[in-house]
């Protein structure tokens, strides 16, 4: 069952009016980075690397970028705190779709808190601007979890 909007909101924080829609919540956009070098991971974490972020957009400091085609990651303004039995999914906004943008995101487990970063790949240039509107995120009820969210991303 999808947690309507109105009891989810308890979920994020730094909320604006206009960012509540019919099933679901838009989140804004705060960073984005380039990536540089390469990763790589194993079963068991052991040998995770993550490749450098490049800083090239900052909410507060930048008003706006003009994007040329590639793969970035962003990292979203609002800061969730998922309930235990909740699990949230993230999609990308139709409109980033129609412009040839998508977003590449993973499911956020119960119990994760922190500040979601996600994979965009920019297929058309665009131009992106300060705390715009760029994904939506849904929550699921979560019956009978195998725990709750305790990996490295967890309260950052």
């Amino acid at each position: 069952m999808i947690i309507g909007p109105n009891i989810s909101k308890e979920f994020l924080s730094d909320l604006k009016e206009g960012q509540l829609q019919q099933c679901g919540i838009d989140l804004k956009l705060d960073k984005i980075y380039k990536i540089s070098g390469n990763g790589s991971i194993d079963f068991s974490n052991e040998k995770r690397v993550l490749p450098e972020h490049v800083l090239i957009f900052d909410s507060e400091k930048d008003e706006k970028i003009d994007l040329e085609c590639g793969i970035y990651v962003v990292k979203i303004n609002e800061k969730m705190k998922i309930p235990e039995n909740l699990a949230g999914f993230v999609l990308p906004r139709s409109t980033f779709l129609r412009m040839g943008v998508t977003f590449y995101t993973a499911v956020h487990d119960p119990g994760y808190e922190g500040y979601a970063s996600y994979l965009m790949h920019v297929m058309n240039p665009v131009t992106m601007y300060k705390y715009a509107k760029i994904a939506q995120i849904v929550f699921f009820e979560v019956k009978n979890p195998n725990g709750t969210y305790d990996g490295i991303y967890n309260k950052k």
